[in-house]
């Protein structure tokens, strides 16, 4: 597993033609803590996680993980995972395998990635629904996998756009708890 990894920001900006969508945040987020980013809706929330785990380019200012300034590296090379607002799980393949997908794409054998997705997606609560499509699944199911997807790569900084707002109240004190 990746060790938990400070994240800077430095007069980060992000501009889409006159827009101003981020203007100059200065933020240090030390490994193994939370930070909560609140704002009204259009406050560019989305937009700041998106450039740190490298989806949206830095128009000016740096970004920093760990020690090194990742402001040019792709996503892959960022040792970041992020989980979407709208989750992008993949409508044709099942739960399983929707977790696994990271790992199939790295090489890892079959049996080994299946093992690994399903202990992740009884982590979060969504074993018995390995072998659904998503679109079986509700909305705050749909959330968990998503979630679960996230953590498989055991990423050295884990960002989240509203991880928990499709979940029941009771599961958003657990789920609390297993991000911890």
């Amino acid at each position: 597993m990746i060790e938990p990894t400070d994240v800077t920001l430095t007069a980060v900006t992000k501009r889409y033609g006159s827009v101003m969508a981020v203007d100059a945040i200065n933020l240090t987020i030390p490994q193994g803590t939370y930070c909560c980013l609140l704002g009204p809706s259009g406050c560019g929330k989305t937009t700041t996680l998106r450039m740190i785990a490298g989806h949206e380019l830095v128009s000016d200012g740096e970004i920093m993980l760990g020690r090194q300034t990742v402001n040019d590296l792709p996503p892959a090379r960022r040792r970041t995972a992020m989980m979407f607002q709208n989750y992008a799980l993949f409508p044709y393949l099942k739960c399983l395998d929707n977790v696994a997908f990271s790992l199939k794409v790295r090489g890892v054998g079959k049996a080994e990635r299946r093992q690994q997705a399903y202990d992740m997606l009884r982590l979060v609560q969504m074993d018995a629904f390995a072998e659904r499509l998503p679109s079986q699944l509700s909305g705050g199911q749909q959330q968990r996998v998503a979630l679960a997807r996230a953590l498989m790569t055991h990423p050295s900084v884990l960002l989240l756009d509203e991880p928990l707002s499709a979940l029941a109240p009771y599961l958003r004190g657990h789920m609390r708890e297993k991000l911890r």
